[in-house]
């Protein structure tokens, strides 16, 4: 066989190979029983996020209190960096409050979803606020800001016993609240 037929071959081979891929590639996708199954899947999906129990809010609450409560001891010791994430772990949960129990019946007819956001969101962006500016004073103004809103959210859910303040002691003592020293040779 010469050369020119050992080229031709292969390029005869080539556009097989060629066809072949794009045939694939247009071919109908997945086979009907394909489809059916996706669609049971979906189905089993929503019928267990329906069966899914939503976070119970007592439970959340502590959560909340635990962010608040962390979020004070990293601005009182300056730790801007810790505070600032504390902040919008306390925001984030905030946020799964809304969303997983929104409709909570001790606000009912108001939704919780509605109301919690109205009355928390200045709060938290006061705080933010007050934290990129550094500003010790304006921190704890900002913090008691918030700790007085989740007050009054309580007020209107009807548990005003529930009043929330600056914490005296730390609710968990393991986490460092001191910011870290610079390491040797760098500057702030």
């Amino acid at each position: 066989m010469t050369f020119a037929q050992q080229a031709t071959r292969r390029r005869a081979w080539l556009a097989l190979l060629a066809a072949t891929f794009t045939l694939a590639a247009a071919a109908p996708p997945a086979a009907p029983h394909a489809a059916e199954e996706i669609a049971a899947l979906k189905a089993r999906i929503a019928e267990l996020e329906r069966r899914m129990p939503a976070p119970e809010l007592g439970q959340q609450m502590l959560d909340l209190q635990l962010r608040h409560d962390r979020l004070w001891w990293a601005g009182h010791a300056g730790n801007w960096n810790l505070a600032y994430f504390m902040v919008g772990e306390l925001g984030e949960t905030l946020r799964g409050i809304e969303a997983s129990n929104g409709d909570a019946a001790e606000l009912q007819p108001d939704r919780l979803a509605e109301v919690m956001p109205a009355m928390m969101n200045p709060a938290v962006r006061a705080v933010q606020q007050a934290l990129e500016k550094k500003d010790p004073a304006a921190f704890a103004k900002a913090y008691d800001g918030l700790s007085a809103a989740c007050t009054a959210c309580h007020q209107r859910a009807g548990v005003e016993f529930l009043h929330i303040q600056r914490p005296r002691t730390p609710l968990l003592d393991n986490l460092r609240y001191q910011p870290a020293a610079p390491a040797r040779g760098v500057r702030p």
